[in-house]
């Protein structure tokens, strides 16, 4: 494991992002959220429920990668998602924008991704609209710098504001950490 080999110090830890979420969900209170992130980081999705939860908000899941993960980790027990929280996309029209947050895949660029779908204008039920907030909860991937900057352009060329700022942590040992599990 050497993604962060070179990086000094330690990994922050994964809950920085949830308070970074609460503050997120309290400065933008007034539009639709959608959240981009990794599928298989199932402790931010939680965090990402729970800051939904905190303001009173629906979620919507998109993505299939996404709507599978989130279906084996609640039946395994790995998610706590509170009862009437989750809704069908479908049932995003029967709520204002302020009160639904969408986790999407996509973070990277991919382009058939729900989100890189949402921003071409090619999703078949979600449109991005002017206000919304678009949260990019990950760093680009060493290549994938040029397919993200073009969804960020999509969208911002349709008026949504995206986010990237500290709604990530790196899921990979930094240097001092490494160098401890090493001397263990």
């Amino acid at each position: 494991e050497s993604t962060n080999a070179e990086r000094s110090g330690f990994t922050p830890s994964e809950k920085t992002v949830g308070r970074v979420f609460d503050n997120l969900f309290s400065e933008y209170s007034d539009t639709r959220i959608i959240i981009a992130t990794f599928a298989s980081n199932v402790d931010r999705v939680q965090q990402i429920i729970n800051s939904a939860h905190k303001y009173g908000r629906k979620v919507v899941v998109e993505g299939r990668s996404m709507v599978n993960v989130i279906a084996t980790a609640s039946e395994l027990g790995y998610l706590n998602i509170p009862e009437n929280t989750l809704i069908e996309v479908d049932q995003l029209k029967n709520y204002p924008d302020e009160q639904t947050v969408l986790i999407t895949t996509g973070s990277q660029g991919e382009s058939m991704a729900a989100l890189s779908r949402m921003a071409n204008g090619t999703h078949r039920k979600i449109s991005i609209k002017p206000r919304d907030t678009i949260i990019f909860s990950s760093h680009p991937i060493p290549g994938n710098e040029k397919a993200v900057s073009n969804v960020i352009n999509e969208l911002s060329m349709k008026g949504a504001n995206v986010v990237m700022q500290d709604t990530h942590v790196s899921g990979h040992a930094c240097a001092d950490e490494l160098k401890i599990i090493h001397a263990l």
